[in-house]
């Protein structure tokens, strides 16, 4: 108990210096990037239990409720996403998980902070931007389940968010363009009955080609969110373009990067199967069956079923 109390007063004292005193609006102290390498490393429960100590005595940093509703995402994914020995696709298998109250818990507390940045002038760019990026991780979940309304209504003001972030400091726009990006592309991208509802609603429409863009610059340049652009980029390759022998180069960076995230390498193995060499989707299969082992419950459990069977097939 000791030791964990020592962890917040250092992690505090870090955050309060980096986040308000810094004239950088994106630096991050060193301990909080070590626990979103933790979740990039897809050790969710472990970055939760470190972050559960000093989270409630900074209401005022978005920062930790960012991370945390990160981890839930991929806690909540690995259980009820559409994970098998063929694909890896963003579809939910059923439309509630056992992390949803935390989930939504962590995203408001990350809005709420948000917005006492954005009352005042010195933070109200970086508080615009988090404001963004925590409607961004909750539309997320809402197009996964299929629950296009609710997630075109956060994207819209995403969209809104993000843009009054980089209009107020031109420093953030790498990192907005994960949003800004996936906006423009999903918009322009949605079937034509989508479109009409769109229209509707009121909500801004996008462009497929600039949104690919978008997030190719986030990739390359971003600070804070590299790893979910490259992510989000590789999955719209693979999937959606489709551009296999590209997915298969970032999903490839991901899990030498992170090879304890399985996911990525499993994403790699079928994109590699796609791109026509099974022998080398053998391959990142048999290692998404061995950074699975390293994970936890859910996530150990479905990606690792889903390596030994795309290894199946693939031999």
């Amino acid at each position: 108990m000791r030791r964990r109390a020592g962890w917040q007063i250092v992690l505090g004292i870090a955050l309060a210096a980096s986040l308000w005193a810094s004239n950088d609006p994106l630096e991050v102290p060193p301990a909080v990037e070590q626990v979103f390498e933790q979740v990039h490393q897809g050790r969710y429960e472990e970055a939760l239990a470190a972050l559960e100590d000093f989270e409630p005595d900074f209401p005022e940093t978005p920062l930790p409720a960012l991370i945390a509703a990160e981890a839930y995402w991929g806690l909540i994914y690995c259980e009820t996403g559409s994970i098998t020995g063929e694909h890896v696709w963003y579809v939910a298998e059923q439309k509630t998980s056992r992390w949803d109250a935390r989930f939504f818990a962590a995203v408001e507390t990350a809005l709420e902070a948000s917005q006492g940045m954005r009352e005042m002038p010195a933070t109200a760019a970086r508080g615009a931007f988090y404001a963004g990026l925590a409607r961004g991780v909750r539309a997320r979940l809402y197009a996964l389940r299929g629950q296009t309304l609710k997630s075109a209504s956060d994207g819209k003001q995403l969209r809104a968010d993000l843009r009054e972030a980089v209009e107020e400091n031109s420093e953030l726009a790498a990192d907005a363009y994960l949003g800004l990006g996936a906006y423009n592309y999903y918009a322009d991208a949605l079937s034509p009955l989508l479109k009409v509802i769109r229209f509707f609603l009121g909500i801004p429409g996008g462009n497929r080609e600039e949104g690919l863009e978008q997030l190719r610059i986030a990739s390359e340049q971003a600070r804070l969110v590299a790893v979910e652009a490259k992510f989000e980029l590789a999955r719209i390759y693979g999937i959606r373009e489709p551009r296999p022998a590209e997915s298969l180069r970032l999903f490839q960076e991901l899990s030498e990067r992170y090879p304890e995230n399985a996911l990525y390498a499993l994403s790699a193995a079928y994109q590699a199967e796609r791109a026509g060499n099974r022998n080398r989707a053998a391959a990142y299969a048999q290692e998404a069956l061995e950074g699975a082992q390293a994970m936890e419950g859910d996530c150990r459990e479905r990606i690792g079923k889903a390596a030994r069977e795309a290894l199946a097939r693939l031999r």
